[in-house]
């Protein structure tokens, strides 16, 4: 009987130990991807290959918390089409021109495109999309696009479809919001060679 009572109470020393450990090393793996490290960040000049990704040292990162429209997507302004999705990309092409553009990698997506936050001097090229009225809100940046809206700019000067569902209604694959938090699990998965 005194055997079976030590042996349970050794049993739960053992697992709070290892409760103990495990949470150390979860706070340890929080730590390294919130802190900035060399392979994270990265500057190079980028060209834009859509209005929400861009080609980086051969590279293409997909801006995360935003949607642009797709290439060959219309809007409606005034009665008239226009091509929102290459206005879009035009205008990432302008913002990558004003000089070096710095990523800081967040992750990937389920079709395992890199996801980052980009930036130019010192503007998010995702918020300035968002801002400027020729992406939306994808996960983040909501309350710079309602001011996008309140101003009627670019997309909200007239009427458009959400890039998510013309990608939908045109057979396109169906892509999830940009959420940090899984981008930081899919590189931990990755870290252990769990993905």
């Amino acid at each position: 009987m005194l055997r079976a009572v030590l042996v349970r109470k050794r049993m739960k020393w053992r697992d709070v130990v290892v409760a103990v450990a495990l949470l150390a090393l979860m706070a340890l793996i929080a730590v390294k991807l919130e802190a900035p490290s060399g392979g994270d960040l990265f500057s190079s000049t980028a060209r834009a290959a859509d209005g929400d990704t861009l080609t980086m040292g051969g590279r293409r990162i997909r801006l995360s918390g935003m949607d642009a429209p797709e290439l060959t997507q219309p809007c409606k302004r005034d009665g008239a089409e226009w091509y929102c999705g290459a206005a879009a990309r035009a205008h990432l092409a302008e913002l990558l021109r004003r000089g070096t553009i710095t990523c800081r990698l967040i992750g990937t997506d389920r079709y395992d495109r890199t996801l980052a936050r980009c930036r130019v001097g010192d503007d998010d090229l995702g918020e300035r999309m968002v801002r400027d009225g020729l992406a939306v809100s994808y996960g983040d940046y909501e309350n710079v696009e309602a001011l996008a809206r309140a101003e009627r700019k670019g997309l909200w000067s007239g009427t458009f479809d959400r890039p998510q569902d013309w990608r939908l209604r045109h057979g396109r694959p169906p892509e999830e919001p940009h959420d940090t938090a899984a981008g930081y699990l899919s590189m931990v998965l990755r870290l252990f060679g769990l993905d």
